[in-house]
This record gives C-alpha cells, structure tokens and sequence, in this order.
C-alpha cells in the first residue's frame, strides 16, 4: 500500500522536475501573463501549459469544467499537448519559476528598454512634441511625434524591439495601471512621478489599443510650463478675449471650452482660470478635477480618485465650499447633470466637451440626455467656446501660394479665389534651421466664443442649431471659427492645406450660413 509520505514524496519530485525544467531550460509558460495562451488568474491555479506540450493540471481538477473547456481549445487550435497530472502547489511552482526566470532574463533587458525610453522621450520633449506614438507592426515597430499638431517619424526598430519599449515602459515607467502590459486589450496608465520630474514635464498620459499587425501605444507630453501664458498669445481675437472677460465675470452658470481632441481647450482653460484667480486677488475657492491634472493651475487642483466615477468626483467639489469649479471633461450624462448642478448652486463651472462649433455643444448636451430646459436657459447656460490648433508657417521658408498653385488642388484653388485670397497666403516650404526642417514653427488657436442670451435661445428652441448659428453670426456679430481661420490664413500664418485638415472647407459658412468672408 502507498504511503501518505510516498505520495508526498512524488509530488515533491514532480514540482522539482517542472520547476527546475523552467529555470534552467528555454522552455516557456504559455499560459503565463503575456503568453500566448494566457488564461485568467483563477484558472492558473488549476492548469499549466509549458513550450514543450506538457499541460499540468491539478489532480482535484481534471474534470473541472474550465480544465475540460480550455483542452478542448488546445486541441481547436491544433495545439498539441501532453497531460500530466499534479498536485496545485506544483502549478504555483511553475507559474513562480516562471516570473524568477523572466526576472533575470529580462532584468539587463528592462533596463536597457527603460534608459531608451528616457532618452527617446527627452528628444520628443526638446521637439516641444505633445504626443509620441509606438505603431508596433507584424516586421517594424516606427515611432512617430506630434509637433505643432501634425506627425512626424521619430524613428524605426524592430517590431520585438517596439513591443520590449512598450512593455517595460508600463511595467516599470507607469503607475496607475491596471495590471501588466497585455498587448491584445486596451490599457490606460500615466508615468511616474520620478519620470516625469526627470524629464522635466508637468505629466503624460499613456494609452494603448490593439491594431491588426500589433498594438499602438500613445503618450500624450503635459509640460511645466511656468511661462505666463495670456489668451492673446494662444492667437484669440480682442473680440474674442472681450467674451473670456465677461465668462470671469458671472458669478456662476456653465461655460464650456470644446473641440476636437488636442485642440488645447486645457490650455484656454488654464489660462483663463488664472486671469481668473489674478483678478480675484486670491480671494476666490477655485477647484478642479481632472484625469490627470494637465497643466498647472492657480487653483486648488484634484484628481479623479481611485476607483471614483466622474459624476461622483463631480458631485464630491461640490461639498468643498468652492466658488469656481473646473472638470477636465464632462463625458457623459451623470457627469453632465453633475455639471449643471454646480452651476445651478451658485458656482461659476468651466469643462470641456467634444464638439465641431459652438451652437453644437448645445445640441450634444440634449443628446446626452441634460434637460432640454437647462440647456437652454441662459442664465444657465451661459457661453461655449470651441477651437481648433492651426500650425504656424515658418516665416523664414514659407513660400507664396500664387507661385504654387500646382501644388494645390483645383477645388481649394477656387476656395482661395472665392476669398480673394490667393495673393495673400503661403505655403509650407521644405523647412530651414530656423524650423529644424519642419517648415511649422508653433501652433495658434482658430476658435468662436458664443456668449448666449435669450434671443439666441430662443431661435434655437423654435429653428433649430443652424438657424441659431445664424442668428448668433448676423444678429451678434460672432465670429466663427471658419471666418478666425481665414483671417490667420489672408495674415499669411497658416498654410491654407493644414487650415482645411483642421477646420474644414474655407467655404464652409458661405455654403452653411450664407456667408461671404471676401466681403
């Protein structure tokens, strides 16, 4: 008869042999997080899938359902594998030799990945980049920054070498991550505090997403910049800082800044909130929440908690005894409401929503789901800003459109005629040390501030957004971000292609609100 200790014995001497068999062979753990039969943490108690086809199971699991279920997908797959049965302990043992051994293997690795993370984001950071993006593809990985809104390759490796980059940068550059880095989902994180103080930024943002050949990863770069910064440097209308006056001077309702993404509405917020708290001498409780804190304000700032919805955090500012409040966005329908709520109290609300023109953002609340009457009143909704980011021509290489017409096609050619434009615009030229060869230089906002009174809404109620943007333009002399951008482009600022990437056709409120800017 066996003995209790002989079996002891003999599953002691398994777990040796598969430990041991990892440690010191290339055999890898394909059901381990990251490989390529990676199974859920409950079921890794149960199964082990070793390079070599052995798949351990636990002698108390072998009918198990999720056992059964995951062999029968071995064996779809055409995976084959050999069955040995053990105790769980012995399961643990594998999964544990398994991390010590990537650890040293990975360790001169990680290490090296890490300083060229470094020093790659301390060239995007030089460039003044504000996104760097890893496209990891089936042969290369190419690595791309966005400077002055448009993308430019950075460089090129390797795909394994993109995919080492990419994990050891959330792995061990991040916190605020869920998990470990898995290629095949999609991950949010942001990078250490001593990271970011190394590099000199304020913060960055990390996100991925898998694409067809391998994953993205993308980081936007939030700087430290200690530089005052005024609303007429962001490139805003006098007409235009005139309307961020009054919005400082509500004692409360709800004002949005909105806009594409990366158009800079954190930028316009930032600054508008520190003129803010300059004219108040510090005398006003300005509050913030936002994932993450983008750029520093002269406010008390907050992030988003762990674990903390939206309308939660939203609702939380709310008992803190603020007078101004800032979200960095409102994303759905409670943070909305939420939103509203602060202005509905007393407090004077700044947050950010994605829309294409201002009288937009109205109907884009309605459609989350705000009441159409709080959307409407005006004391309640009391302005909406919505901008986009031009690149600004290098005065130095740019090159005069009338001598470059065959570079532009036929229909923006007769766009640029329309405005009786052509004489006066230029064209990105090939770039110049001035530039760094880039042919841009800076970017600069093209936006519209819609101030909102009765009237307005009204016409909007009773004819609907395009009658309303009409009414605004020709009854209160608004001035849309299609008439801003053409005025940047007659200055010679913009290259009118880039002026059509980002806003759209120049003929666009002649053909929308019966608008002549030749005029």
């Amino acid at each position: 008869m066996t003995t209790l200790t002989e079996i002891q014995t003999e599953a002691e001497a398994v777990l040796d042999e598969a430990a041991a068999a990892l440690l010191n062979s290339h055999q890898q753990l394909l059901t381990a997080p990251g490989g390529s039969f990676e199974l859920k943490p409950e079921l890794r108690q149960l199964c082990a899938l070793t390079s070599d086809g052995i798949l351990y199971v636990s002698a108390q699991h072998q009918t198990d359902a999720y056992v059964m279920a995951f062999e029968d997908e071995l064996e779809h797959k055409n995976h084959q594998f050999e069955v040995k049965i053990c105790p769980m302990s012995t399961i643990k043992a594998l999964y544990q030799a398994n991390d010590d051994a990537n650890g040293r293997a990975l360790s001169t690795t990680e290490t090296k990945r890490q300083a060229q993370v470094v020093q790659l984001l301390g060239k995007a950071h030089r460039d003044n980049a504000s996104d760097v993006h890893f496209v990891v593809g089936h042969d290369i990985t190419r690595i791309f920054f966005r400077i002055h809104g448009l993308l430019w390759e950075a460089e090129q490796h390797q795909s394994q070498v993109g995919l080492e980059l990419c994990s050891s940068l959330y792995n061990s550059m991040c916190d605020v991550a869920k998990d470990h880095y898995q290629p095949q989902v999609s991950q949010d994180a942001r990078i250490k505090r001593s990271y970011v103080d190394q590099l000199g930024l304020f913060g960055a943002r990390v996100a991925t997403r898998p694409l067809v050949e391998g994953p993205l990863m993308v980081l936007r770069l939030l700087y430290d910049d200690k530089t005052k910064m005024t609303l007429e440097a962001l490139g805003f209308l006098p007409e235009q800082i005139e309307a961020f006056s009054r919005i400082r001077s509500f004692p409360y309702g709800v004002n949005l800044v909105t806009g594409p993404t990366g158009s800079g509405k954190s930028k316009t917020q930032q600054v508008n909130l520190n003129l803010l708290y300059e004219e108040c001498g510090g005398t006003k409780h300005i509050l913030t929440m936002e994932d993450p804190p983008e750029y520093p304000i002269m406010a008390n700032q907050s992030p988003l908690g762990s674990g903390e919805t939206w309308s939660d955090g939203i609702t939380n500012t709310m008992r803190l005894d603020p007078d101004v409040l800032m979200y960095g966005e409102i994303r759905d329908l409670a943070s909305a409401q939420a939103a509203f709520r602060g202005g509905m109290t007393g407090h004077l609300v700044s947050s950010t929503l994605h829309t294409n023109n201002s009288v937009a953002g109205l109907q884009r609340l309605i459609d989350m789901g705000v009441d159409r009457y709080l959307v409407t009143d005006p004391a309640l909704m009391t302005s909406i800003v919505n901008q986009s980011l031009l690149p600004v021509l290098c005065p130095h290489c740019r090159v005069p459109a009338a001598a470059h017409l065959d570079q532009l096609n036929g229909a923006l050619v007769q766009r640029l005629r329309g405005l009786d434009a052509v004489d006066l615009t230029y064209l990105k030229g090939s770039g110049c040390p001035h530039c760094k060869g880039l042919g841009v230089i800076d970017r600069t906002v093209a936006a519209e501030a819609l101030i909102t009174d009765n009237n307005f809404m009204h016409v909007f109620n009773t004819k609907g957004a395009s009658a309303a943007r009409r009414y605004w333009v020709k009854e209160m002399g608004g001035i849309t971000k299609t008439a801003h951008t053409i005025l940047k482009l007659k200055q010679g600022l913009v290259d009118p292609r880039h002026a059509e990437m980002m806003v759209g056709p120049l003929d666009f409120d002649r053909q929308t609100l019966e608008l002549a800017h030749a005029e």
